[in-house]
């Protein structure tokens, strides 16, 4: 495949991106290809919905009965996105898992709203389009939020639900949040069907908001005692012009190696979590004959295959 053929089969988001740096092969078969995967997983529907709570609590649902609105969020990724189609894939079964969800959905929103300046802040934009072009490539995605502080300061944030927390460095490397603080800087946000605006701002902060700092410990541990918040939500970095600059340095590399008529290697540790593992598992030399047979065995128990 041409480098001129890679590129009109892709779309620059940040998606793609950090899907190539987790693995060349599921970016090759996600984005190249077009291979849509056999089943969805029910957490990763979670943390959609999750997202689509703290869009209507800034939306004038505050004071939400979660335990009613939880079901209702995941539904509309479950039967109403672009992915309806495809079979979700739970832990024990829907209705099992779903009263799981909305136990820890609960705690969370409370957790959230218990957090003043949670309530204090000035939404300025949240789950707004951007574009922006670097090198001559222009990247397209959605900024979960941008709010002003209640002491004035502007904080670009990303609201995160995966069982690991991140640390403070990789949050500072990360490919997504670099990409959505460049995006505030130099490109534009989309506020209305057809408008488009520069808002040249440099964020004080740019942060990875953790939703489930805000679950409550069930007993006492030597990280904290029962009763309390696992631990802090918010893991704020800040981005310099000199930082944005350095980011765009970064993304011509990445360019560079993705555009490259080459063999796309599956150089991923996570096989067995993949949901394209039936298709290239043989392929990589990183796992043994044993774990491929087992993590194809889990699929089958699954019905993943």
């Amino acid at each position: 495949m041409t480098k001129s053929e890679i590129r009109s089969r892709i779309q620059l988001r940040q998606s793609s991106l950090k899907d190539y740096l987790l693995c060349p092969k599921l970016f090759e078969y996600r984005h190249l290809k077009g291979i849509e995967a056999k089943t969805r997983s029910a957490k990763t529907l979670n943390g959609s919905a999750l997202h689509l709570l703290m869009f209507w609590l800034h939306h004038g649902e505050w004071d939400m009965d979660v335990e009613n609105m939880y079901p209702k969020a995941f539904a509309h990724y479950e039967y109403s996105s672009d992915e309806s189609h495809i079979p979700v894939r739970f832990t024990k079964d829907r209705e099992t898992d779903i009263k799981a969800f909305t136990a820890t959905a609960t705690e969370i929103v409370d957790g959230y709203r218990r957090r003043p300046e949670n309530k204090l802040s000035r939404m300025l934009y949240q789950e707004v389009e951007f574009r922006v072009t670097i090198l001559s490539e222009t990247f397209t995605g959605t900024i979960d939020g941008l709010r002003e502080l209640p002491d004035g300061k502007i904080e670009l944030f990303d609201y995160k639900s995966n069982a690991i927390r991140p640390n403070v460095h990789a949050v500072a490397a990360d490919i997504q949040l670099n990409l959505y603080s460049y995006a505030a800087m130099w490109g534009e946000f989309k506020v209305g069907v057809d408008e488009w605006i520069k808002p040249h701002i440099l964020p004080d902060y740019s942060s990875i908001y953790y939703l489930p700092a805000h679950k409550i410990r069930k007993r006492n541990s030597p990280q904290g005692e029962k009763g309390q918040e696992m631990s802090y939500p918010l893991i704020r970095t800040s981005k310099s012009i000199e930082d944005l600059r350095a980011f765009r340095k970064e993304v011509s590399n990445i360019l560079k190696s993705l555009l490259k008529p080459w063999y796309f290697k599956n150089n991923s540790h996570a096989c067995v979590f993949c949901q394209y593992t039936d298709l290239c598992q043989s392929q990589n030399p990183l796992v043994t004959d044993r774990i491929a047979s087992r993590a194809n065995d889990l699929l089958n128990e699954l019905n993943m295959t």
